[in-house]
């Protein structure tokens, strides 16, 4: 994009420093994709604790958040689970969970995409009251209509990637008179510019384009900018979409009022349509707002003090000073620990509220479990069936597996759009959201591991020594670890659709070598190695050692010979008379390590190809 040109990133002249700039920039996406089992109000409070400081009270927090959701008309909606919001009420809600904690620069990519007229004048409007109270709201739209096209201080257009204008949108029809294009008064200047822009008045002998750019020079030409009188246009505009509000055709909307948020004042909702912002971002001025005197020289940061002026009309400018920061990298509003204790309430919420998936794998478990101990009932002391013992082990063993690989293979893929919206906003860091989604599926694997196991256990009639029984159950959880890692990574790394469709394939090469097909001793011995590498091989050789290792008593007989009667016999010919169980322990947890390393740094990659 940049090729061939050098130079620096300024912000109000100032050199920009990416640390300062980042928390005071909010990016809201054109899929507004929200978790759609919590609750408006939920959704909302769980922004205000993730994305503002200890500076502000919870009381303050409540406060802000219910002001927001009178300001943006969705009060009556606060109830309602974001799943079942319309197309304009998600993009407000969208907006107003970035508002929690007031950042100055919105910036926001297809705002009115998918909303009918009605709902786009109405987002338009909640936008321009945001940027009339000194915010800076940054929209890319393709096709306007003449009521939102007014509403525009400042428009930027680009055609073959050049600035075709750069001016206020009142001064785009005298700006096209200049070239002899001349805007039908009935028509919308902003289709009449990109009917130009797609060479429909172009001759042959000149393009209008060229003629755009020249006048213009690509963007350098300041002589179109925004004057005072333009502004009369976008108040009759504003006022055209008030009377709508007002007549109810429209949910009105206004731009809330930001307290404080200091100490437990509260204030009653009295929202001015047009109110002077008193506050920049609160990640910035944590200190200036909720630190003590006696700690401010240690802990605070404060801006520069500065004369006060006298108010004047001219709009509010956004300063970004990296001198008024801490020497510290201070990035997220909330430490870690904070963060991870929401995520992990949030995650939660959203398993009971989604409980028809959880309470689907619990099924599965349950039911297969019944059906494999009825299908191996009893088998467990007779030598008779010591490979059906065999059999039943691999195949506890491959179902856990299978399940648990499965079940989060599209995890990532389903929440990257929200995860990557959160998390380029600074709501939290991935290493919080990966601990949290680790830590919040721990109890679901180890109650659908028991749903199988136990019934299976019984019914078969293993042994019923209980540190038998532990070590049996760890070494299948630990096989469903590995897997889950496994998959963890693979859906981290590809998309939905191809995760789903080659993820089994990642684990093909460890069942071949899993010692179950074929037994290490038989196989090639330029492929023997891959034994070595196979975590199934060491959660087959770790559960038959738990079964029918250390010293185990002779199994009955009830037939005339039974070759296999004695345990040290069947693992000699399953090929497993040196297996180790402490070493396929450590194996799986190395290995369960690593990939889940692995699958970090894959989510970390993709996160940063949002940006």
């Amino acid at each position: 994009m940049f090729n061939g040109y050098t130079g620096d990133f300024r912000i109000n002249g100032k050199r920009r420093d990416l640390k300062a700039f980042k928390p005071n920039v909010a990016f809201i996406t054109q899929d507004t994709s929200l978790q759609p089992y919590l609750s408006v109000k939920e959704a909302m409070h769980f922004a205000a604790n993730l994305k503002i400081g200890t500076h502000m009270s919870p009381a303050a927090k409540r406060e802000r958040v219910l002001s927001i959701l009178v300001a943006i008309g969705m009060y009556e909606n606060r109830n309602t689970h974001t799943g079942n919001l319309s197309g304009g009420q998600r993009k407000r809600l969208a907006i107003a969970l970035e508002l929690v904690n007031n950042p100055p620069v919105l910036v926001l990519d297809e705002p009115t995409s998918g909303l009918d007229s009605s709902t786009c004048n109405q987002l338009i409007t909640l936008l321009k009251k945001l940027a009339v109270e000194g915010r800076n709201v940054i929209c890319t739209i393709h096709q306007p209509s003449a009521l939102t096209f007014s509403m525009f201080d400042h428009l930027y257009a680009i055609a073959e990637g050049q600035c075709i204008y750069a001016g206020g949108s009142q001064n785009l029809v005298p700006f096209l008179g200049a070239l002899n294009l001349h805007c039908p008064e009935s028509y919308n200047p902003a289709d009449y510019l990109m009917e130009i822009a797609t060479h429909d008045y172009d001759t042959e002998d000149e393009r209008q384009v060229d003629k755009l750019i020249a006048l213009m020079d690509n963007g350098r030409n300041d002589d179109y900018r925004q004057s005072k009188t333009a502004r009369v246009a976008q108040l009759a505009a504003m006022r055209k979409v008030e009377q709508m509000m007002n007549s109810g055709l429209l949910t009105p909307v206004t731009a809330p009022i930001m307290s404080g948020g200091v100490g437990h004042c509260r204030q009653s909702f009295n929202f001015k349509p047009l109110t002077p912002i008193n506050e920049l971002s609160s990640r910035i001025w944590d200190s200036q707002m909720g630190c003590d005197d006696a700690k401010s020289d240690a802990n605070c940061c404060k801006p520069k003090k500065k004369k006060k002026n006298k108010p004047t009309m001219s709009m509010p400018t956004l300063e970004l000073d990296p001198a008024h920061l801490c020497k510290r990298e201070n990035i997220y509003a909330t430490p870690f620990y904070r963060q991870l204790s929401i995520l992990l309430l949030r995650t939660f919420l959203l398993i009971w509220r989604d409980s028809s998936l959880t309470t689907m794998r619990f099924g599965i478990h349950l039911a297969i479990g019944l059906l494999i101990g009825f299908l191996y009932y009893g088998i467990g002391n007779d030598a008779a069936n010591s490979m059906n013992n065999f059999r039943y082990v691999f195949y506890t063993i491959m179902f856990i597996m299978y399940c648990a690989f499965s079940g989060i293979l599209v995890k990532f893929p389903v929440e990257l759009p929200i995860v990557s919206r959160e998390h380029f906003n600074r709501w939290y860091s991935l290493r919080a959201y990966y601990v949290a989604i680790t830590l919040a599926d721990l109890p679901i694997q180890i109650i659908c591991s028991s749903l199988f196991i136990v019934p299976t256990y019984l019914m078969t009639r293993q042994p019923l020594e209980p540190w038998r029984f532990g070590m049996f159950f760890l070494i299948v959880f630990m096989t469903a670890l590995v897997a889950q890692s496994i998959g963890l990574a693979v859906g981290a790394a590809l998309s939905m659709n191809m995760g789903a469709i080659l993820g089994p394939f990642f684990i093909c090469p460890f069942l071949a070598f899993s010692g179950f097909f074929l037994q290490e001793k038989d196989a090639p011995v330029y492929l023997r190695w891959f034994f070595d590498v196979s975590f199934l091989k060491y959660s087959l050789d770790g559960a038959m050692l738990a079964l029918f290792g250390y010293d185990r008593a002779r199994l009955e007989c009830n037939e005339m010979y039974c070759h296999l009667s004695r345990p040290k016999h069947i693992l000699k010919d399953l090929d497993m008379v040196n297996a180790n169980y402490q070493l396929a322990i450590f194996f799986m947890l190395g290995l369960l390590i690593m990939m889940r390393i692995l699958a970090f740094y894959i989510m970390s990659f993709r996160l940063r190809l949002f940006r």
